[in-house]
């Protein structure tokens, strides 16, 4: 066997212990994260519920929201949506949506302070009107099933959690979703792997701001959203500052219940995830490089080399090469092994199967959005969300702003 031929079966027999360790963490965590519908079966909790939805031009989604708030089996709430600087026909949409449903309501908002985050202040606005002794934030992009709520606030109500978080089903409605979403969220599961984030030792706090249901004592504890005010993911800050209490967090499995349309096009897309990866890694250039370097080595590079062992290999074996039908063995095994963990992922988020075949072409594109969090970072290009910009300062591992 050649050099090449040598090179090649170790990258392949790379790919195939990286499978298995991917394999593996999915298991894991698939064991280690409940589902919301085991909420089913626990007592119901009393109380009235407030839900929070802040709003910034959701005309494309807004009905659909409504729809879902008011078809829950849950029937004790009252729904406050914040229309944040709104310059499109969300209200009108939303005022038809609603039929004069008593329990929700509109606050129009116009303003946001310099120093708050525009999501955060209109949070902010809809929890001080907000009068039920739980308190859901929750985006206006979400869809909710109709037992969601009644499952998810009795499994807070057992489990004494001070904020409850719910991972929803992405949609696969547009191609680039199809492409790239299964990707992009793999990414930040990577990140915050969530057999972490559950345990009661050793836990990685871990939220995700499309569903934040929170105690109304504990968040009122916590500050509210002005203890937040500033992040650009709130989800990860108040994560944070609930595990640093001491007091009980968890994250449930609703894909099944929840389904969320987070963007309508790819420059949406793209914006909206560079923003979330420079958030999850802590500002941290360096570590937005490391994950991109690592998405690249993983789906990209070992994938590829094993094509190549497997190409060669079988050329070599048409040459009567012996060592080339280890070879061929080793590029296919690899192969095997590696889509059999991405299908295996796509199944977790219930994408398309199809789409594991152009997974290391999707890989790529979200590496490079990886690298460019890290270059704004680095130049001060501001990140734009909800119509406002932010210039975000770069920090260095342990926080501190670098100059």
């Amino acid at each position: 066997m050649t050099a090449l031929g040598i090179i090649l079966g170790i990258l392949s027999g790379m790919t195939a212990l990286a499978a298995i360790v991917v394999i593996l963490r999915i298991v894991l965590a698939n064991s280690a994260i409940p589902r919301a519908r085991s909420g089913d079966t626990m007592p119901p909790a009393p109380g009235l519920l407030s839900i929070v939805i802040p709003a910034h031009n959701e005309e494309r989604v807004i009905e659909a929201s409504v729809r879902g708030l008011r078809a829950q089996t849950r029937r004790n709430f009252e729904a406050i949506y914040v229309l944040d600087r709104c310059s499109d026909r969300t209200r009108a949409r939303l005022t038809g949506a609603i039929e004069g449903d008593a329990r929700i309501r509109i606050i129009d908002n116009d303003s946001c302070p310099a120093d708050w985050a525009g999501k955060c202040n209109a949070c902010r606005i809809g929890a001080e009107t907000a009068t039920g002794e739980w308190i859901l934030f929750t985006d206006a992009d979400c869809r909710f099933a109709p037992e969601l709520i009644d499952s998810m606030i009795s499994i807070a109500h057992s489990r004494q959690t001070a904020l409850l978080s719910a991972l929803g089903r992405l949609t696969f409605v547009h191609r680039f979703e199809r492409v790239l979403q299964p990707v992009a969220a793999a990414v930040l599961l990577r990140i915050f792997p969530l057999d972490k984030a559950n345990r009661t030792r050793k836990r990685w706090p871990f939220a995700n701001g499309q569903f934040l249901l929170f105690r109304r004592e504990k968040y009122d504890a916590l500050g509210g959203h002005a203890a937040v005010k500033d992040d650009l993911l709130e989800d990860l800050a108040f994560a944070r500052e609930v595990h640093a209490r001491g007091w009980e967090i968890g994250v449930v499995d609703a894909t099944r219940r929840m389904e969320v349309a987070m963007y309508d096009s790819v420059p949406a897309m793209r914006s909206g995830w560079t923003r979330i990866y420079i958030e999850s890694c802590c500002r941290v250039p360096w570590r937005l490089q490391r994950s991109a370097i690592e998405l690249l080595l993983l789906s990209v590079v070992l994938p590829l080399a094993s094509l190549a062992a497997t190409i060669v290999g079988a050329l070599g074996a048409l040459r009567g090469d012996g060592g080339a039908v280890t070879l061929t063995m080793m590029g296919v095994m690899g192969l095997a092994l590696g889509f059999s963990a991405v299908a295996l992922i796509h199944q977790r988020q219930r994408a398309p199967l199809l789409t594991v075949l152009i997974h290391p072409i999707a890989a790529a594109i979200v590496a490079m959005w990886l690298f460019d969090g890290a270059r704004m970072l680095q130049r001060r290009v501001p990140v734009r969300w909800g119509g406002r910009e932010y210039v975000l300062q770069p920090r260095t591992a342990n926080g501190r702003n670098l100059s």
